[in-house]
């Protein structure tokens, strides 16, 4: 194999290898600076989002696919409010933050009611908010189908499966809610 194309691939590994070079320990000591902002402990929205399942989630705020790329995009360029970081922290601590963000892996916390509507709120309104303009998903109202269990059971479009996250009730509920939504 030709050096250059060698030196090219290995740069390519390199940069693709940036969170597991990381320490998770460093990066939580540094996510106290994003601590004002962003919950780890639960789902209560501070200034920002919490980021308790900041990778178990389907996309970001911004509709963007909850993934490595995008995260450290937003930590770098800022977003809705959230400031840059870019000159703020050096590569390696950029490095060490995501690793850290990776060890958030819970799942979303359960309606403040446990209702079918709270677990659309909890499970489903990020893709599904017809309020916004945005939403990855479509609006849901009066378009119910008997596809939807097997879409809850299962999981969809990079969604996590339901049946995993919340017992045979709780879905049930879900599917409730959705019928009449």
């Amino acid at each position: 194999m030709r050096p250059a194309l060698l030196l090219v691939l290995g740069i390519g590994f390199v940069f693709s290898n940036r969170a597991a070079q990381g320490d998770p320990e460093k990066g939580r000591e540094l996510f106290r600076s994003c601590s004002g902002c962003h919950n780890t402990g639960n789902d209560e929205r501070k200034m920002g989002p919490s980021l308790r399942s900041l990778f178990g989630k389907v996309t970001l705020r911004n509709g963007r696919h909850a993934d490595e790329e995008n995260v450290r995009e937003i930590v770098l360029d800022g977003f809705n409010g959230m400031p840059s970081f870019r000159y703020s922290f050096r590569p390696a601590e950029i490095d060490d933050l995501m690793a850290y963000l990776h060890t958030l892996k819970g799942r979303p916390g359960a309606p403040p009611a446990a209702t079918g509507a709270g677990y659309f709120q909890s499970y489903c309104v990020r893709c599904h908010d017809p309020q916004s303009r945005n939403a990855a998903g479509p609006d849901l109202r009066g378009h119910y189908s008997q596809d939807w269990t097997a879409i809850v059971e299962d999981g969809h479009a990079g969604a996590p499966a339901l049946r995993e996250w919340l017992g045979e009730n709780e879905r049930k509920q879900l599917l409730e809610f959705l019928k009449t939504y």
